[in-house]
C-alpha cells in the first residue's frame, strides 16, 4: 500500500503586495526546510509532490535536491482557495476561525472547507493509484491538512484546536487510510 507523508510548508515571508500563493519562505522557514533533511522518514521517499504554491514547493526543494528527485506540483494539494485581499491579523484570525468551525463557510471569498476537502481527497486518491507500494511526500498547507486529518480521525469538531497546534514543517503519515502519525 501507498504510504503518504503529509508535510506542512515552512514559515512564510508574508507580503501584503503579493498573492499568498506566491509567498516565499522566511529566513526561519528556509532554515527549517533544511532541518527536515535530518528526519529519516522524509529521506526514504519514492516521489515528492507539492501544491502549486511557492511556499510548499520551497519547503520540499532541499529534500528533492538531496534525493535527486523531481517535485510534482498538483493544484489538488493547494490550500483552501482564498481571495487576493491581504487582511489584518485580527480579520484573518476571525475569518480563519469561522472557516475552521463551519466546513461549508466560504472564508476569504474562496472555496468552502468541504469543497477543498473533496478536491484534496481526489488528489490523494489519484496519488495512491499512481504510486502503489511507494512512499510519497505531499507538501501542502495547514488548513487543508487539518480538514483532511480530522476527516480520517472523525475529529471534525476539533479542527480549530488542531489547526492551532499544527506547526510549520509538521508532518503526518497515512497508510491504508489509517493515520500512522498525526499531523499535530
Amino acid at each position: 500500500m501507498t504510504k503518504i507523508i503529509f508535510l506542512r510548508h515552512a514559515e512564510t515571508e508574508k507580503d501584503p503586495n503579493v498573492n499568498a500563493k506566491e509567498w516565499g519562505l522566511s529566513k526561519e522557514g528556509e532554515e527549517n526546510a533544511r532541518k527536515i533533511l535530518s528526519i529519516p522518514e522524509l529521506m526514504e521517499v519514492d516521489r515528492i509532490y507539492s501544491s502549486c504554491e511557492k511556499k510548499a514547493f520551497l519547503t520540499v526543494k532541499p529534500i528533492a535536491n538531496k534525493l535527486q528527485k523531481e517535485i510534482i506540483q498538483l493544484s489538488f494539494f493547494d490550500e483552501i482557495k482564498r481571495g487576493d485581499k491581504f487582511l489584518s491579523k485580527e480579520d484573518f484570525e476571525k475569518e480563519k476561525h469561522l472557516q475552521l468551525e463551519d466546513i461549508d463557510y466560504h472564508a476569504f471569498n474562496g472555496e468552502s472547507g468541504r469543497e477543498a476537502l473533496l478536491r484534496f481527497k481526489e488528489g490523494v486518491e489519484r496519488t495512491k493509484e499512481e504510486c502503489k507500494e511507494e512512499t510519497v511526500i505531499i507538501a501542502t498547507h495547514g488548513t487543508i491538512l487539518n480538514f483532511y486529518f480530522a476527516d480520517i480521525l472523525n475529529a471534525q469538531k476539533e479542527i480549530f484546536k488542531r489547526w492551532e497546534k499544527t506547526g510549520f514543517c509538521s508532518y503526518g503519515i497515512v497508510k491504508e487510510g489509517k493515520v500512522i502519525k498525526d499531523i499535530i
